[in-house]
């Protein structure tokens, strides 16, 4: 009942906060991207080129999403970091089957993008998120092991703390209050706190908890189910939640390299 209660106390300050930072523009992504959604309707024919690309890309920005009712690992999150960005929606729920040629595709394709020498950004530990995937077989962990991961949001914390002087936010404007991720250096900045600091943006979290287990795009679901436009607009939605938490960690990485 008390670990209910602290929950329920949670999501009540996040909706609070979701509600109030809206009063902020919406979060726009440094550039365009194409969005690719990876699941067992995805086209053979498209993997070797997306592979291709990631042998051209040397950064990538990963995010994980679980499902809140079951708390499945569902969705792996990869952005290709280039001039024009590449996003992948890899839908865990919805692989082929592993003896499939599309799955050992996908499997060449993580190994690629997972190269020791290439630099994976994230917003907390990468390597850890990574790891209730292990059981899907679309990668080891001794791969995940050899990750150069780098935690975006250990560094915003201390980009804020080298930057600003540490005031008390009593006798601030409640405006300014909300950005501050806490009165402690030791408190983590929420990615969603970050980009309205930064950036004076609202970076919508009011899909976070929220069924990632269920397809994302039309073409994965059977012929014969019925998408009514309520469904396509959750599809979409969701989508456009998740490609966003990989663009605004891309977004923050430039303040820092810019710092």
């Amino acid at each position: 009942m008390v670990n209910n209660k602290r929950q329920s106390d949670r999501n009540e300050r996040q909706e609070k906060l979701n509600l109030e930072l809206s009063v902020l523009p919406t979060f726009t992504p440094l550039n365009d991207c194409q969005i690719y959604h990876i699941n067992r309707a995805t086209s053979a024919m498209l993997l070797p080129n997306l592979i291709e690309l990631a042998r051209r890309t040397t950064r990538f920005t990963i995010d994980t999403e679980h499902d809140y009712r079951t708390h499945e690992a569902a969705l792996i999150q990869i952005e290709f970091i280039q001039p024009e960005s590449i996003v992948l929606l890899i839908e865990t729920c919805h692989l082929p089957h592993q003896s499939s040629a599309l799955f050992w595709l996908i499997q060449a394709l993580f190994k690629v993008i997972f190269k020791p020498s290439n630099v994976i950004y994230s917003w907390g530990d990468g390597i850890h998120e990574l790891t209730d995937f292990i059981h899907y077989n679309l990668f080891s962990s001794h791969t995940i092991d050899q990750i150069n991961n780098l935690d975006i949001q250990l560094h915003f914390k201390q980009w804020y703390n080298k930057t600003f002087l540490h005031r008390s936010v009593h006798g601030y404007q409640l405006f300014t209050r909300l950005y501050r991720s806490d009165e402690h250096e030791d408190h983590q900045w929420s990615l969603q706190k970050a980009v309205a600091y930064a950036f004076n943006q609202f970076l919508d979290k009011s899909r976070t908890k929220s069924r990632w287990r269920r397809p994302l795009n039309c073409s994965s679901i059977r012929q014969y189910s019925v998408i009514n436009n309520s469904t396509k607009k959750i599809h979409e939605h969701l989508t456009l939640y998740a490609v966003n938490d990989c663009l605004a960690v891309t977004k923050l990485l430039m303040v820092l390299e810019l710092n």
